[in-house]
């Protein structure tokens, strides 16, 4: 029965990876598949099988019983995480006040004279808005109304400034990344944790990596493509334009973007406890919380608009049911899949399989981490991947001795740099028609960092990270 089981969970993950490749809706994809992989549990009466505490007294009912399990369990927890985030996004979105952050963040830029090294700058400034902005697609096009005028007003060539916007969101940091939260939830840690020890972990060398590959391969680009030939002509447009201030949101509006980050960071167990403070943790729905009704108090003090104000918490609300449509139910389809492949024994065979072959754990996460990688280069999002194997990775884990997010960090920081590879990732694309460049160009530019990236990804895993 072991050799039928491994060979349907291997017809499945092929099948979905073709069906996810050719952009079939990702997350009826995986909760079919998961449905699949459940039953074929239940009839082949395969170990580890559904393996329920509380079950309702019928396998096959079982098998929707774990589906539901999956709901009320993401729902109460990464799901609210993410939907609440992504409700401040469009609430901050509204408010202007990504704007007013990067007036306050971009002003050193004045100071740089290299137009490369302008770029490299920039990015810096890119990653810092990308803490609190965490839509790539979000970011990207905030960066094009504010920070490419400047990029050409100062004689950043036109490619080159488009590259490194479009390479924002190569890393995903920040609460509101849903990947992050997906990483952290399935390892069973704060989020502080994740950011503060595995996180930085890797940043520090992933960053000055990304700089100086990014800053040579542009300059040979420029140098091999030459500047095109209408740069002139938009660089005397930018000069003449000037910014329309009429409804633009006050500088201090800034504090409200990373509220939620510094609440987090702040208040918990771990800043308090090195501080000898005592003990408070704040999870990412009362951070975000707290900061939509500090918002509330700055724009009522700005318009003294009552009832527009209260309005306002509409599309607080709306974005939180967006992300629940898009990301919590994609996370749902993908935990469920995940749970089909544990029941048909799949993981068990992978590690087993591993084990014969003298592989380690790291070679398992290179070789999962690839696929990732690739399969978000294909589709242009790495979420579904993502998420189709984060549910594994603490079984992996447990079975070599490592935590599981040692094995979770290089597998999310993949599915960011097969996105940012990819042509027809949404914000690549719309960053690429706001510069009126092709997509293929952008990412055939920023594709020797991004590779460099990945090495350093999995070198920097095996070295510090993993124990």
């Amino acid at each position: 029965m072991g050799a039928i089981a491994n060979t349907i969970a291997i017809v499945v993950i092929v099948c979905v990876g073709y069906l996810i490749i050719k952009k079939v809706y990702p997350t009826a994809v995986l909760m079919i598949a998961g449905l699949v992989l459940l039953c074929c549990a239940v009839l082949l009466d395969v170990e580890p099988g559904l393996a329920l505490k509380k079950g309702t007294g019928s396998e096959f009912f079982d098998i929707f019983k774990i589906i539901q399990d999956v709901f009320s369990t993401t729902l109460g927890g990464l799901g609210l995480n993410i939907m609440c985030m992504g409700g401040f996004a469009k609430y901050m979105d509204k408010l202007e006040a990504g704007r007013s952050l990067y007036d306050v963040v971009s002003a050193p830029l004045k100071y740089v004279k290299n137009p490369y090294m302008l770029a490299m700058a920039g990015f810096i400034v890119d990653q810092l808005l990308g803490m609190a902005i965490p839509s790539a697609s979000g970011l990207g096009l905030l960066m094009m109304v504010t920070m490419y005028p400047v990029f050409i007003r100062a004689g950043v060539p036109r490619m080159t400034a488009v590259c490194v916007i479009a390479a924002g969101r190569f890393f995903d940091l920040g609460p509101g990344s849903a990947s992050c939260n997906m990483a952290c939830k399935t390892a069973g840690i704060e989020w502080a944790d994740y950011f503060l020890n595995w996180q930085m972990g890797i940043y520090w060398a992933l960053l000055p990596t990304m700089l100086v590959t990014m800053y040579f391969a542009q300059k040979y680009w420029d140098k091999r493509e030459g500047l095109d030939p209408d740069f002139e002509a938009l660089r005397e447009k930018f000069r003449q334009e000037e910014a329309d201030d009429t409804n633009k949101a006050p500088k201090i509006y800034a504090l409200l973007t990373v509220l939620p980050l510094f609440l987090l960071l702040t208040f918990n167990p771990i800043v308090t406890e090195y501080f000898g403070l005592p003990t408070i943790k704040l999870g990412i729905p009362a951070a975000v919380i707290i900061t939509i009704f500090v918002s509330m108090i700055f724009e009522y003090i700005r318009k003294r608009e009552f009832a527009e104000v209260m309005a306002s918490m509409k599309v607080f609300f709306e974005g939180m049911g967006k992300y629940f449509a898009v990301v919590v139910t994609l996370i749902v389809a993908g935990q469920v899949f995940g749970k089909g492949l544990t029941a048909i024994g799949a993981v068990n065979a992978l590690i087993a399989g591993a084990e014969s072959m003298g592989l380690g754990v790291m070679s398992l996460i290179i070789v999962m981490g690839v696929i990732i990688g690739i399969i978000a280069f294909l589709m242009g999002s790495g979420n579904a991947p993502f998420y189709s194997f984060a549910s594994i990775a603490p079984a992996i884990a447990e079975k070599f001795g490592v935590h599981a997010a040692d094995v979770l960090l290089p597998l999310q920081t993949m599915t960011g740099f097969g996105r940012t590879m990819s042509p027809v990732t949404g914000g690549i694309v719309a960053v690429a028609g706001m510069a009126g460049v092709s997509p293929f160009r952008v990412v055939k530019r920023n594709m020797v960092p991004l590779l460099c990236c990945c090495v350093v990804n999995f070198l920097v895993v095996y070295l510090f990270i993993l124990p």
